[in-house]
């Protein structure tokens, strides 16, 4: 090995960099591991969290906001609106691009009353590019904001639903939340046929800030819902809610429960609870007050029950309407229990056991029956099953079976005792009888409609089963007539209509024994007793000024049938007139005519022409209907009359109930009729809900535009009148 030395011998000293050099080298490195990170940054950035930061940039500048579907409109049997749906705006925020939160905030405090904090809170949220402040907002609280801009303010029409009605069928019909769901009755049942299903719309924010829909954007328009024609009889309710609301308030009661129904078709006319409640008004609603009693409500039904043990016993041939029964003097002991008649009696035969409503004689009956026959004769009526209405939460009742009988339970049975129903079972079963023995099946819808009016579903009368013979039906028929004509029922009588009928009265449990003090009182008949067309209920929840059927839901039947079938004057043996238009559907459509002069309108049997109350203010339209002898009925606010029903022009009973109906501007409804009106009732009317019209001609409005019942939409709004 060679080793390079100097002249003296020595290895040579290494050759090192210039110490400035040498400085450079840790700056040099820190920067290339810096080039290194920002390298591998930008490769997560652009390649490996691509999607994500593209997806949030495009959240930035696009927002997917849902179209709410129209829900489908509800008509009672004759066309009559029941439910549609109004206008509103539904206010939201996206916080990324409010301008002024502290403007907006103290806007909305105002407008709800609610904390100013909170709606600040709402309007500054980070994190999210929508966030709703308000849905569905009309009335007063829209017009104070529907000037408020802001470029993060997002304003969105949205239909309200609203009944036109109020409280009235607001059980059966049910009500909304904001979203569009139904949450009971009708609107619960057939929420997905009246629903629709909701679309959508990309809004996208242009160069300026403001949001907007882009074409080249997903969008799908939503499917409006269907409409429903129902079996209700928007008269007979209001006649069945007004008398059952003064039975209830006449009996010191704590509830009270109607339902009408055709024996013929099984089509619910009428069915009603109070107190009840206004499903425009959710907020102050009562939550016991939106339950169906009629379907949900359990109770043991007493003595109405003995319509099903005659039927069974003269079905089977155990008895005869002519056989005979002792009553024991009012007191029969049967084993460890005693049966009591509050009318004490002696010898007597069926039919006058029926009459009187002897629990001791119908025990006897029920006791010539085996227990599988008579279980079966409560079952075919209708007791411990479901009748498949088209209403959610129908109870089952409860009926024991025959091997869970024991000594006493088929006679207390017998008289409506140790077994519990509904009060739709047991108009069904009186539905039967009246229907000489078929049953049909309860129902209440009759139609559905497409977007264009036209039919797509008709509901057909549906037979569920031939409970007993049409002559044991009619035989229990006369039995019940006897008891309205002769026995408990008096106080049902109707002069100048055959009513069937039956009362009952029954304890109720407490803490698992019978109450002294708390009853159930009912009435259930049907009219005409000859060839039925209407079977009612009537029954009231511990009625404190009287307890027995016959006492207290007797007389609120009798008004009820009085009213119906329009015999309130009829002494001179003229065929009665049906008031609530059950001999056949009222004619649509058709122009209203003018009030007549009140000399011509009370007729020689009792019945009047309807005025026309349209745009007169609300006490001087209920002057004048009082005037002409009818009994007023107002619904909604404001200050003058929009519409009313009856139409004005057609006939009523003398006394019976006309429905006026006040509308102002702040509310978003439906377009009133004033076709058949002079120019200045019509603009009067028009003016009450914020209609400017265009007129026309002079003289009587014939046509209009846009047509009666179109919802009216929010901001400006007009009408073109053609007079002639």
């Amino acid at each position: 090995m060679l080793t390079a030395t100097n002249g003296n011998g020595a290895t040579p000293a290494r050759t090192r960099p210039p110490r400035d050099a040498r400085r450079l080298y840790v700056p040099a490195a820190l920067l290339l591991v810096a080039l290194l990170v920002i390298a591998g940054r930008l490769v997560k950035l652009q390649i490996v969290d691509r999607g994500m930061y593209a997806e949030q940039a495009r959240r930035q500048y696009e927002s997917k906001v849902a179209l709410q579907a129209e829900r489908g409109v509800l008509y009672d049997r004759n066309g009559n609106l029941l439910a549609a749906n109004t206008t509103s705006i539904s206010f939201a925020a996206d916080p990324n691009h409010i301008e002024n939160p502290r403007k907006l905030a103290k806007a909305f405090s105002t407008a709800f009353g609610e904390p100013y904090d909170d709606w600040l809170r709402k309007l500054t949220t980070r994190g999210t590019s929508f966030i709703w402040l308000r849905r569905k907002v009309s009335g007063q609280q829209l017009e104070s904001l529907k000037d408020l801009e802001d470029n993060g303010l997002i304003k969105l029409k949205e239909p309200l639903r609203h009944f036109e009605y109020a409280s009235l069928g607001a059980q059966a019909l049910g009500s909304t939340d904001v979203d569009n769901n139904g949450l009971n009755g009708v609107e619960l049942f057939y929420n997905q046929q009246l629903r629709g299903t909701d679309g959508f719309i990309v809004m996208q924010r242009d160069a300026r800030g403001h949001r907007r829909p882009d074409v080249d954007l997903p969008q799908s328009p939503p499917e409006h819902g269907d409409g429903l024609v129902l079996t209700l009889d928007i008269n007979l309710q209001g006649i069945v809610e007004d008398e059952l609301k003064k039975g209830v308030d006449r009996a010191g009661a704590a509830s009270g429960t109607a339902i009408a129904i055709d024996p013929r078709t099984g089509e619910i006319l009428a069915i009603a609870s109070y107190p009840t409640y206004d499903p425009n008004d959710l907020r102050h609603a009562d939550q016991s007050a939106l339950r169906i009693r009629a379907i949900t409500d359990m109770y043991e039904p007493g003595s109405t029950m003995k319509i099903v043990t005659a039927a069974a016993a003269l079905e089977d041939h155990a008895v005869t309407p002519n056989s005979t029964f002792d009553g024991q003097g009012g007191e029969y002991q049967l084993g460890p229990h005693t049966i009591r008649d509050d009318h004490p009696a002696g010898m007597m035969t069926m039919r006058e056991a029926m009459e009187h409503s002897s629990n001791i004689a119908f025990a006897k009956i029920a006791s010539r029956l085996p227990a599988p026959r008579f279980y079966k004769y409560v079952r075919d009526f209708g007791f411990g099953i479901v009748s498949g209405v088209d209403l959610p939460g129908e109870a089952r009742g409860q009926v024991k079976k025959p091997d869970e009988f024991v000594e006493g339970t088929q006679q207390f049975m017998a008289f409506g005792y140790q077994l519990a129903v509904t009060p739709l079972q047991l108009v069904s079963a009186y539905a039967a009888v009246a229907n000489h023995g078929v049953m049909m099946k309860p129902h209440l819808l009759k139609r559905r409609l497409n977007r264009d009016g036209e039919v797509i579903e008709e509901i057909q009368p549906q037979e569920i089963r031939h409970v007993v013979s049409r002559e044991t039906a009619d035989t229990v028929r006369e039995m019940l007539v006897g008891v309205v004509e002769r026995g408990t029922g008096t106080e049902a009588r109707v002069e100048g209509l055959r009513i069937a009928g039956k009362t009952g009265t029954s304890q109720q449990l407490a803490n698992g024994e019978y109450s002294k003090s708390k009853y159930n009182a009912s009435f259930v008949g049907f009219f005409p007793a000859d060839d039925p067309k209407i079977t009612l209920l009537v029954l009231l929840d511990s009625p404190s000024n009287g307890y027995y059927g016959g006492q207290v839901a007797a007389p609120i039947f009798r008004e009820i049938a009085r009213r119906i079938a329009g015999v309130a004057n009829a002494r001179d043996g003229s065929e009665p007139a049906v008031e609530a238009g059950l001999n056949g559907p009222a004619q649509q459509g058709a122009p209203a005519q003018q009030a007549v002069p009140a000399a011509q309108t009370v007729s020689d049997h009792g019945r009047i022409q309807v005025p026309d109350l349209r745009g007169v203010d609300a006490e001087s339209a209920r002057h004048i209907g009082e005037k002409y002898g009818c009994r007023m009925l107002v619904r909604g606010t404001g200050r003058l009359v929009t519409s009313q029903l009856p139409a004005a022009g057609s006939t009523m009973v003398s006394h019976g109930v006309l429905m006026l109906v006040l509308s102002n501007p702040a509310e978003r409804g439906l377009m009133p009729d004033v076709r058949g009106m002079s120019i200045r009732r019509a603009l009067n009317v028009l003016n009450a809900v914020g209609v400017t019209p265009a007129i026309s001609g002079s003289g009587i409005v014939r046509s209009q535009s846009p047509a009666p019942n179109v919802p009216l939409a929010a901001g400006v709004r007009n009408a073109q009148l053609l007079c002639r």
